[in-house]
């Protein structure tokens, strides 16, 4: 059994690891549309399953995908996890140099902490991105009002972060609903510098979107025992169209003088996030064997959203997964999962359309994870191989590889003699 003291640094170990990976972030070009690149993981247990847990639950591990799915923790005890994401990419296709057509790096991706309030109330705080913007590449750019073409760089960063509270209620001995509420905010930056012709300095045009709202997730969970060995489970969430407050700030600057030329006043909008449905089917043999497949869409085209060469659309993913577990009995003579090994496989189109082609997304997952018997402590790690963009030589695609690590706490919080 941990003591308190014990947790306490454990959590301080955990808390410690990202520091330091927070430095380094990928570059990825179509980032620049939109509000950046929308997560597509949940960075929990079911990665290495190429994240189709929306039918899934565990009763030590948190499923982000569906919060119906808290309702299966155990109660008197707490979850806490922490995921960390190392992303390599190789960039193909129009614009790329052979000499610089690859990124790498490490970053904290998803901390959470989840616990059974009652035998019917599961609940889970948290904090994981939402999007991610992170380009650098050059471009000639025609100023208005003349006829000169000037090179131009351009630089984003920044992205929109989610911090979340779900729940889950058992209505029923086998269905649960949930509900995930959010708060997701953010800033982008973008900074343009314009080599000016037959100048010394260059114009550098900085602005700054700050984005903000609530976010809502409402979900079902539901089982129903086929025969003695099969169990089979259903869950589906759903995300209604919401928006997010923009406000964007722009300055330019003449390099040479460091003098500022225009100093803008916010501007005012709102960008809008889709309608999003989430299903999926469960086959589960023995508690040991896993089949399932999932289902999901983001009605993106709704929203009408275009600029030059390209335009948002709907977009769709099938994940299929597997999962084999290895049983044994604990303490309390219950069966305890000694470990798991997982697979899957996923493909769909992404909401962007550039070039009239619509960009896909399909690959690879491969995982593992370890639970201790003597002590509070697992992992699970996953493997994403996968490649985005366009059969087409002239559009850009990434080819990247991902590497999820899942490190678990469980303890609980009072002593008890049985749970």
């Amino acid at each position: 059994m941990f003591s308190n003291k014990k947790m306490l640094h454990i959590a301080f170990l955990l808390l410690g690891l990202p520091i330091a990976s927070l430095a380094q972030v990928n570059s990825s070009p179509y980032s620049v549309l939109g509000i950046g690149d929308i997560e597509s993981s949940s960075f929990d247990r079911y990665t290495g399953m190429a994240s189709a847990g929306v039918a899934l639950s565990d009763s030590r591990y948190i499923n982000n995908s569906n919060a119906a799915s808290l309702t299966g923790l155990v109660q008197r005890f707490f979850s806490f996890e922490l995921s960390e994401r190392y992303k390599q990419v190789l960039y193909t296709g129009g614009g790329v140099q052979p000499t610089n057509n690859q990124t790498s790096d490490f970053q904290m991706r998803r901390l959470n902490i989840a616990t059974k309030i009652t035998k019917r109330w599961g609940s889970s705080i948290g904090l994981m991105p939402f999007s991610t913007s992170s380009y650098n590449f050059t471009s000639n750019k025609v100023v208005v009002g003349t006829y000169q073409n000037l090179a131009a760089t351009y630089q984003g960063t920044g992205g929109v972060n989610q911090v979340y509270w779900a729940n889950g209620y058992r209505i029923t001995k086998n269905t649960s609903i949930g509900v995930t509420s959010s708060i997701l905010f953010g800033s982008l930056a973008q900074t343009e510098n314009l080599e000016s012709s037959g100048a010394t300095g260059t114009l550098i045009t900085t602005s700054n979107n700050f984005l903000h709202n609530y976010y809502f997730n409402f979900s079902l969970l539901t089982k129903l025992k086929l025969n003695k060995h099969w169990l089979s489970t259903y869950g589906i969430t759903f995300t209604p169209q919401t928006f997010l407050y923009s406000t964007t700030t722009v300055n330019v600057t003449d390099s040479s003088t460091n003098a500022i030329l225009k100093a803008g006043t916010p501007l005012y909008s709102h960008f809008n996030l889709p309608m999003g449905i989430n299903a999926g089917i469960a086959l589960i043999k023995d508690n040991k064997y896993t089949f399932t497949i999932n289902a999901q869409t983001q009605n993106w085209g709704s929203l009408n959203y275009s600029g030059q060469n390209y335009q948002l659309v709907n977009s769709n993913r099938i994940s299929i997964g597997f999962q084999s577990s290895s049983l044994l009995r604990n303490y309390y003579n219950q069966d305890y999962e000694k470990g798991f090994f997982q697979l899957g496989l996923y493909g769909g189109n992404s909401y962007l359309k550039v070039n009239n082609q619509q960009l896909t997304d399909f690959g690879a997952t491969i995982g593992y994870g370890r639970n201790s018997s003597k002590s509070a402590l697992g992992w699970v790690a996953a493997m994403e191989v996968g490649r985005e963009g366009s059969p087409s030589s002239a559009i850009l695609s990434q080819n990247y590889v991902n590497l999820t690590i899942t490190l678990s706490f469980l303890d609980f919080f009072n002593k008890v003699k049985n749970f």
